[in-house]
């Protein structure tokens, strides 16, 4: 396990990268994730305040990612097909606003769906 100010720099590291990828300033990327610039600017800096879940999750689906990939911890094991299940969902922005329980009752229903559809 990390300590405090590593995953500060992690996180803060993982964020900008992201950020530039989608050519986005912080004010986008705050209004996008519905945090303050402030906020995001505090968290972006990195030093030793690791931001709460609730705000991880805004920015995870903000940046359309998983909070893993801003977190740099491992992915949870999903299957291939989990994988393209949830690539689908999340570019359509619907999964990350669903629960974790009710995110898996959607991959469930849609895998029992292509097992009837396959017969």
């Amino acid at each position: 396990m990390t300590d405090k100010n590593t995953q500060a720099q992690i996180i803060s590291s993982k964020i900008k990268s992201l950020r530039a990828k989608l050519d986005w300033n912080q004010s986008r990327l705050a209004t996008e994730a519905g945090i303050s610039g402030a906020a995001l600017s505090k968290i972006e800096q990195g030093d030793k305040r690791v931001p709460t879940i609730v705000v991880l999750r805004k920015l995870a689906t903000a940046l359309k990612v998983d909070v893993h990939e801003l977190t740099g911890e491992d992915a949870p094991n999903r299957s291939a097909q989990a994988e393209r299940t949830m690539e689908f969902y999340r570019k359509f922005g619907v999964l990350e606003e669903l629960s974790e329980d009710d995110q898996k009752r959607l991959i469930d229903m849609a895998n029992r769906l292509k097992e009837i559809t396959n017969k």
